[in-house]
Formats: structure tokens, sequence, C-alpha cells
């Protein structure tokens, strides 16, 4: 262990005129563990012996022999090879110590000294010397860190005057940082209003009068010159080690991206609502022009068979049977596209439903289906949700009323609502034992106008599309499980937002 106590050994350059002293302190520091990489009495052979061994201290006689003296070559040592200095000298007279204080060295040393001496003073110096290349490194991280981020950043002193500004800062603001140090905060960063007004105090001058954190806000930012940019700052004071407010920092950024991109999702949602509007006209146009010449074939096909009532055939008659069920099921059609075009539109006005109550309603509103083909329905304790009443009686009304429907014939339906907690709401499932659904049907079922049984079950092919809608629009999914025909299916959708439990 040396007298520095680590390794690698300090390495110190002696520049000493006085052959005998610079002996003599070349054997002290010997003796005392450090490695002497050289000794001069002149000034310029000084620089070379620094640029050559790179020594991590510089014992600095002022006095030398040549023309340049002991604090021109500590200054010049220092600025080129950041070496720090420590002054051996007699003379310590005011005018050359206010001359020696411009090389900025670490520590003087009088003649003359003991060996105690010199190795505290030089022990000292190495120890400031590590401590500046330790604050040295931290600033260079924080300097880099801080250029390197996407936000402006500027700091100031607790006049709110400029002390630091980041690369990204220069460029919103056109100030070059050099420049900006030591104005006030105001005349580098000017904002106004988002509509143009004055504004009376930044972000960071708040911060400095509160010595509390700013909220974000939104401004234009004046640069030197070109248009304003918006932007988006906030501030927060900096205390010192005893709690007082020593300055202020503020971060901003351009969002004139974010302003352009927030202007087009308004632009597209008036058009949105603007095309809404449209296709709500034109599906009620479409309802009535299309209806009211389907309800003119079925009265006029009923005022046919009331005036030729025992005079037409039996296949005339079936004819008559056909028109007036293509007129029916046309009127049934068009009546589900424009409820299927209304379901996906509009506001969902969500409210607390007690989803075992609107089965029961569900179950008043199919009672004649029901009792006509004995099913039997079962419920679980099923929850209550937040969701819209309306369409959610729309929806189970469907899967009962299909579950129903697309029975085996040989057996009376049987029909089971059940529910499960899931991730962010509820899973669902309705399960019933009817004809089942092969695999290559289980996704397109849910298709609009797409339907997997034929002309002998009534029906549009909009029901199952209409509730993927439903399903969609309160956040959840639609799907379907069957092990094929005649094995049954279940029904399965998650609704989100759940309130509470029955």
């Amino acid at each position: 262990m040396n007298a520095a106590g680590a390794n690698p050994v300090p390495k110190i350059l002696v520049v000493e005129d006085e052959p005998i002293v610079a002996a003599d302190m070349e054997q002290t520091l010997t003796g005392l563990g450090y490695d002497v990489v050289g000794t001069t009495g002149r000034g310029s052979e000084a620089l070379q012996l620094a640029e050559q061994n790179f020594p991590d201290l510089v014992l600095m006689d002022i006095q030398l022999a040549g023309e340049m003296d002991g604090i021109t070559a500590a200054a010049q040592i220092r600025q080129r090879f950041h070496i720090p200095t420590v002054f051996v000298t007699a003379n310590t007279s005011e005018s050359t110590i206010a001359r020696a204080k411009t090389a900025e060295p670490l520590g003087y040393l009088g003649k003359p000294f003991g060996a105690n001496e010199l190795n505290a003073t030089v022990s000292i110096a190495l120890q400031q010397r590590q401590l500046v290349q330790e604050l040295f490194a931290e600033r260079t991280w924080l300097t880099t860190l801080l250029a390197s981020i996407s936000d402006g950043v500027i700091a100031t002193d607790r006049a709110g005057l400029i002390r630091y500004m980041n690369p990204v800062a220069e460029k919103l603001t056109g100030s070059r940082a050099t420049l900006a140090a030591g104005k006030p905060i105001e005349q580098v960063y000017r904002i106004f209003t988002l509509h143009g007004g004055a504004v009376r105090e930044c972000s960071l001058r708040r911060a400095l009068a509160t010595g509390e954190v700013s909220q974000r806000a939104l401004f234009l930012l004046q640069p030197r010159s070109g248009e304003r940019v918006p932007i988006e700052d906030a501030a927060a004071p900096i205390h010192d080690n005893t709690g007082y407010v020593a300055g202020a920092v503020m971060n901003f950024v351009d969002i004139s991206a974010r302003a352009r991109a927030e202007q087009e999702r308004e632009r597209l949602m008036t058009e949105l609502e603007r095309s809404n509007a449209e296709l709500a006209r034109f599906s009620y146009a479409v309802s009535h022009d299309l209806r009211a010449p389907v309800r003119s074939i079925q009265n006029l096909a009923q005022l046919l068979a009331r005036r030729a009532h025992g005079r037409l055939e039996e296949d005339e008659n079936s004819l008559l049977d056909l028109i007036r069920q293509a007129a029916e099921n046309m009127d049934g059609l068009i009546a589900s596209m424009l409820n299927y075009a209304q379901v996906g539109k509009g506001e969902l006005h969500r409210e607390p439903v007690a989803v075992a109550e609107l089965v029961s309603e569900v179950q008043a509103t199919l009672a004649p289906l029901i009792a006509e083909t004995h099913a039997r329905i079962t419920c679980s304790d099923l929850p209550t949700i937040d969701a819209d009443r309306v369409q959610m009686k729309q929806l189970f009304q469907n899967l009962l009323s299909n579950a129903i429907q697309y029975r085996r014939p040989e057996e009376a339906p049987v029909i089971e609502i059940a529910a499960v907690r899931s991730e962010g709401g509820w899973e669902f499932a309705v399960k019933d034992n009817g004809q089942g659904i092969p695999a290559e049907w289980r996704d397109r079922i849910f298709e609009p106008l797409s339907r997997f049984h034929g002309a002998e079950f009534p029906g549009t092919g909009l029901g199952l599309a209409l509730c993927r809608t439903i399903v969609e629009r309160h956040g959840g999914r639609l799907w379907v499980e069957s092990e094929g025909r005649g094995h049954g299916a279940t029904f399965h959708f998650t609704i989100r937002s759940l309130t509470g439990f029955l």
C-alpha cells in the first residue's frame, strides 16, 4: 500500500529551478510512495514533460529559469492537458498570489517545508483532483443526457436568469445558449396564449415564485425568427440542500404535429357525424320507399284473394300465397336492415342493467314461442352490467329466439344462460341443445345476410350480425362453439364496464 492509498501510484512532476531543492523534493516524494516522473527547472521543459508523461499533479515553483515563469507554465499545462498544479514558492506577495490565482492551482506550499507538510499538501491536492474529475464526469453525463432528450430544456437561477439551454431549446427559441446565458427568461422564451394574447408570467416564473411544480400548459412560442410554434411546457423549482429555491428548470416540446393530428381528427369526426346523419336519413328514406311498394303488393294480394274467393284453382291459390309470403319476407328484411344500420350509430345510453331481470322481460316477449315449443330456459346468477339496456335486450332476444328456432325437431329446446368474471368485465354463455353449427360456418354466421339454414327456417340473416355489432360497441367480443351438426351450440360474448353483482 503506498502513501496515496490506491493503485496506480500517483505520478508527480517536479518543476523547481534550484537543483538541491528539486532533488530533495524528489527523494521525499519517492519515500512517501509517489512516482516522480521528472524534474526540471524550466517552464518550456515542464510542458514537454507534462505532454510525455501526463502526471496526476505538478509541483510548480513560480520563479523559473528562462523566459516562462511557473504561473505561465501552470496555466498552459492546465489549459492544454487538464493537469492541476500546486505552487511551491517562497514568494507570497499579494501581487504574485493574485496573478497565480489565474492559473487555478489546487494549493500553495510555502518554502521552506517539511516532509509532513509536503505529503499533506500533495494528498489534499490529489483528493481535490479526484473530486473535480468526478464532478466533471457527472456534469458531462448530465449535459449529454439533457442534450439527447427530445424536449427543450432551460434552467435559470433564482432571479430567472438563464444558466443552461439544451440544443432542442436553442432550436425552438432560435437563441444560442452562449448568447442567452445571463439573460432573463422572457427575453429568450417569448410565449403567447393559443389565441395570440399576452402571457403575464411563464411557467418557470410561477415555479420560482411558488416553489411548486407547475402543471403542463399550452402556449405559442415566438422564436427569434419565423412563425409561432404551438408548445406544451412545465416547470419545477430547483432546491438546494437547505430547501431554498436556488433556481428553476423548464421543459417544453413542439406539439405542431400533435395539433395537426388533432385538427385532422376533429375534421374526420365532423365528417363522420355528417356521414352518419346522411346515412340515417338515407335509411329512413329507403325504409319508406321500399316498404311502401311491398305493402302495396301485400294489400293487392289480399284484395285479389277476397275478390277471387272460391274461383281460383288450387295452384293459383298457391301462387297467391307465395306472393303474400314473399312480400312479408321482403318487409321483414327491410325492417331488419334498418334496425341493423341504426344499431351501429349514435351514442350508447349506458346505465346499470340487471341481466336477470332483462332475461325475464325477453322470456315474456317470447312467451308464445316458448309455449309452442315447450322450451326450457335456465339461468345461473347473472350480474348487473353497465350497458345500453335497449341493445342488451335486442342481444338476448336474438340469441334466445335463434336457440328456440333452430331446435332439433325431436327435442324440446333447453337453453342455459351463465356468466363468469373475465378480465375487465363478464363473459356470458348462451348454450342450447339445437342443431349445432359445422366448423366452416362458425365465423360466417356473423356476417350480414349470411344464412346457414335453408328457406325452411324463417329469418333474414341479420340477427347474429346485429348481435356482434352490439357486443363490439360495448367493448366486447362474440363467438360460437359447437361440436357440429346435432350437438347444439354455445354463444359466448364479453361485456366490459362491470358495475356490480345481483
